[in-house]
């Protein structure tokens, strides 16, 4: 995955090909397997929109889990 400087902020790279929907700045992807991306920083948030509520998924360091929208 390659990134670019962030458009809003100069002090900050997205990730390129990645749509951001709304100024959270969180990538949105189409499926749970593209959220959880390679060689994230520990903090890395994603959005999944594969399930019907969707998904968040934020990596600890060492693996990637998520917040359950539903509950």
């Amino acid at each position: 995955m390659s990134y670019i400087q962030d458009p809003d902020n100069s002090k900050k790279q997205v990730a390129v090909g990645i749509t951001y929907p709304s100024t959270s700045h969180i990538p949105v992807f189409a499926t749970d397997t593209a959220a959880q991306v390679t060689k994230p920083a520990k903090g890395t948030m994603t959005y999944s929109t594969e399930q019907t509520n969707g998904r968040i998924y934020i990596y600890d360091g060492s693996a990637w889990g998520y917040l359950d929208m539903t509950a």
